[in-house]
């Protein structure tokens, strides 16, 4: 097997990824083969963006039909033989949908892959009934290989299929990762948030967090950085918030922005403070990111956030301000931060690399 179909949320690849971390993910993987040797195909599966319930459903139902239609068009311009269909995919209430194109394309005859993305299948797995379960078993069933971003999905399936399971956490590219930890003021603490604008993302808890620490010292300083989620009324809240902000002077508030820009960004913050509810939330691109520059990831206690991070220091039991504020403290007061920074930095080389995850990803690929 040499050649990947992927069928994914790509987006269009000459702007920036948008919607949260999928498009991000999904481009960072196909660029991950093809760096690797193999040959890609994309197929973009269409991003839901009409406003309005009814309008929702209409987008969702109509591009849903056409979507499998260019899948089935694609798909027969393709040697079987060498051919991998690589669903990507947050699952969920897709999961029928799913099932439909796993079916079709096992049809045709091609081999199926499904990477499940985040942390949605986990969260609706728990939620939903028998009925659902059985579904999403089905699914797995029919897979040749099922990867997800958690190991918590592994442990979660691995009791009802028989289909190989394989750890694909998010990653970030060696160059990007510095050899060693960036040198940073130790005149100042700056907190630094970037991801989407949502309310699941809890970015007032970042803000008040941050009001707290200006009340026990004055060299607090915070960045967040983001474009709207769901909500384009709570990034209004949040952008009045800031300007409300006694402290606001301290407050540097970005839109949507390029790697490079949040990048620089990350070389002189010392805290990435990420305290997600998101149901859909797996191996946050942002997170990964935060990791590879050294900055100390202060996590809520949320799907696989524990997982990643490795330290329990870092993990959040109670999503308020406050919490996050003692944790910071607590760092702040104990003298660790130069050796939780290098501690993640590390962390994210040995374990979340492209060196350390793609080579294996590939080989599993190929051996199909």
């Amino acid at each position: 097997m040499n050649k990947v179909f992927v069928f994914a949320n790509i987006g269009d690849t000459s702007k920036p990824p948008i919607g949260g971390g999928g498009q991000s993910s999904s481009r960072r993987v196909m660029k991950g083969f093809r760096d690797a040797g193999l040959e890609v195909v994309g197929l973009s599966r269409h991003y839901a963006h009409w406003e309005g319930k009814v309008a929702h459903i209409i987008e969702v139902l109509l591009f849903a039909v056409i979507d499998l239609v260019r899948i089935v068009f694609k798909l027969l311009k393709q040697n079987r033989k060498e051919t991998i269909f690589y669903h990507m995919t947050f699952s969920g209430p897709l999961l029928p949908y799913e099932y439909i194109i796993t079916k079709i394309v096992k049809c045709l005859g091609f081999k199926c892959v499904m990477y499940l993305q985040g942390g949605q299948f986990y969260y609706y797995y728990k939620i939903k009934g028998e009925r659902y379960r059985r579904l999403f078993a089905k699914v797995l069933d029919m897979q040749e290989l099922v990867q997800f971003e958690g190991k918590e999905g592994i442990d979660l399936s691995s009791s009802i299929t028989t289909t190989p399971l394989s750890y694909f956490p998010s990653y970030s590219f060696n160059k990007d990762i510095p050899t060693n930890v960036p040198v940073r003021s130790a005149e100042t603490v700056r907190l630094l948030y970037f991801g989407r604008i949502d309310p699941h993302k809890h970015v007032e808890i970042v803000i008040d967090c941050f009001e707290l620490l200006c009340e026990h010292r004055d060299d607090v300083y915070l960045t967040i950085i983001g474009g709207p989620g769901s909500s384009k009324e709570y990034v209004n809240q949040i952008d009045k918030k800031i300007l409300s902000s006694s402290h606001s002077s301290h407050i540097e508030r970005y839109n949507l922005s390029p790697y490079e820009f949040i990048k620089e960004k990350m070389q002189t913050h010392h805290f990435f403070v990420f305290p997600t509810s998101e149901p859909c939330e797996g191996h946050s691109n942002s997170l990964s990111e935060a990791m590879s520059q050294g900055l100390i990831p202060i996590v809520s206690k949320h799907n696989f956030n524990g997982s990643i991070v490795g330290n329990g220091l870092l993990v959040v039991d109670e999503l308020s301000a406050k919490a996050f504020a003692d944790t910071i403290k607590r760092i702040l007061d104990e003298g660790k931060m130069e050796s939780l920074s290098r501690q993640m930095l590390e962390r994210e080389r040995e374990l979340y690399s492209y060196d350390a995850v793609n080579p294996r990803i590939v080989k599993e690929l190929k051996d199909l």
